[in-house]
């Protein structure tokens, strides 16, 4: 009798030992299904998501041509932002933007709303991107080699290029923009910021020839140990008369000093036909000077339009 009560004992034990393992078993199953269900649920998603193609927001009354340089050896989006009431009779005036790929929403706005107000004229903007998507890297690499005058060993990365930019300019973009579209060639603008407004005080003392107006925003007059001040002393921007607007944000440390030194010594060349307006705006950094700087250039480069107070329309 006891030998058949510790079996039933034993039997008991065993059961209860193996239920636990069972359910347990049969749980990691039910999780491992439930997971497999979740994960391709997840790739379902994901490959929906992937799959679908949303139009891009774009900027009405614009164009984007492609260019390929032979000085540079570089393929250029040309963007082009027209006036909205575009006459293929009239000669415009032209704006030509720099680093474009990053500002010309904001360039094409600002120059839309000054001309719906009747402070600068009606003008064609020509926004110069280089061609595709390319990295950050890749980006900053290929238009500091265009920007830039000579070659700074601070910088790994390749410089000097600004003279064959500058033959991109005047035998490759000019004549197709003249040829494709209605302007004044003699009313030719640049806006450069940073390397870009360096690049425009090169073309300023090497080539005055090419453009009649300049806003040159933080430009970065300190490239090569200051090396543009010599270039500076020596140029006789005579050929035309100039409009310079040039602005440096107040938070910009040294380079508000390079600017003010840069535009006081211009002063003293005593230029006849270089008219110079230059402004060091209150609290601006490097990156936020764009929206007063750009739309105080252009009011400046463009004062003989808005010389008269107007009524801003609705």
């Amino acid at each position: 009798m006891k030998i058949i009560f510790l079996l039933l004992i034993f039997s008991i034990l065993c059961t209860t030992c193996e239920a636990p393992k069972s359910g347990i078993r049969k749980l990691i199953a039910q999780n491992d299904s439930l997971k497999a269900v979740i994960e391709l649920g997840r790739i379902k998603d994901s490959t929906t998501l992937n799959s679908l193609s949303y139009p891009k927001a774009s900027i009405e009354g614009t164009e984007v041509r492609t260019l390929e340089s032979k000085f540079t050896l570089n393929n250029y989006d040309i963007y082009i932002k027209f006036p909205k009431n575009y006459d293929k009779g009239k000669g415009y005036p032209v704006l030509y933007v720099l680093d474009a790929e990053v500002n010309f929403g904001g360039v094409s706005y600002i120059v839309q709303r000054l001309i719906k107000d009747e402070l600068i004229p009606e003008i064609l903007v020509i926004g110069i991107a280089y061609q595709g998507e390319a990295d950050e890297d890749s980006y900053y690499a290929t238009r500091q080699l265009d920007f830039t005058p000579t070659i700074d060993k601070q910088f790994n990365r390749k410089a000097g290029g600004a003279p064959q930019f500058a033959r991109f300019l005047e035998a490759e973009l000019f004549p197709f923009v003249d040829g494709q579209f209605k302007t004044n060639p003699n009313d030719r603008a640049l806006y450069g910021h940073s390397l870009g407004g360096l690049f425009g005080f090169y073309i300023l003392f090497s080539k005055p020839g090419l453009f009649s107006k300049y806003i040159l925003l933080s430009p970065s007059l300190w490239w090569d140990n200051k090396s543009i001040f010599k270039d500076m002393k020596t140029a006789t921007p005579e050929a035309r008369h100039i409009t310079l607007y040039v602005a440096t944000g107040e938070r910009e440390g040294e380079m508000v000093n390079d600017q003010l030194k840069m535009t006081e010594q211009l002063t003293r060349k005593n230029l006849k036909s270089l008219l110079i307006e230059s402004e060091i705006l209150k609290n601006e950094t490097h990156r936020s000077i764009f929206g007063a700087g750009f739309t105080n250039g252009l009011r400046s480069i463009y004062s003989e339009y808005n010389s008269h107070d107007k009524e801003p329309a609705n």
